[in-house]
């Protein structure tokens, strides 16, 4: 898709707010939004922010940390086009893999296979994400997701 109204930016301390918002719209976890170790992007459209995702970057591996579109502008292919900038973020940075904690969805058409939770707490144990889970002695719910990043990145 292209449209010049798009644009994906890096979001800065002064964004924590805006990303904080999108999550919470979608459903997603905001604690440690913005912490140390972490990249995150906003979507907008037109000036305004529409989306957000994040990136916890650990030894090699990231864990993807949110990836959320506002409602009234979902199913218009935004929230693909953020995933695949993470990814080839995540692959010029370096990364062997990305790894997530999804609550719902097929995650396998970005590239996305299911592995065993100890596989993504083991790869990345300083994700802030992780050690919030463990600090509260939580186990993230939903299903467990890896994609190797040697594989080339597809905008289909």
């Amino acid at each position: 898709m292209t449209d010049s109204n798009i644009q994906i930016r890096l979001a800065g301390p002064q964004d924590k707010d805006t990303v904080c918002r999108i999550f919470h719209e979608a459903g997603l976890e905001t604690e440690e939004a913005l912490a140390p170790g972490t990249t995150y992007w906003v979507l907008e459209r037109g000036g305004q922010a529409v989306g957000a995702i994040g990136l916890e970057h650990g030894d090699g591996a990231s864990l993807l940390r949110g990836a959320a579109v506002v409602p009234s502008a979902r199913g218009q292919g935004l929230g693909r086009r953020l995933v695949m900038s993470a990814v080839e973020y995540a692959q010029a940075r370096g990364d062997r893999a990305l790894y997530m904690f999804s609550k719902g969805g097929d995650w396998s058409s970005f590239g996305f296979q299911q592995v065993p939770l100890a596989v993504v707490m083991g790869e990345v144990p300083g994700a802030p994400q992780i050690q919030a889970y463990r600090a509260r002695s939580e186990r993230p719910g939903g299903t467990t997701w890896m994609r190797p990043l040697d594989q080339k990145v597809s905008r289909a």
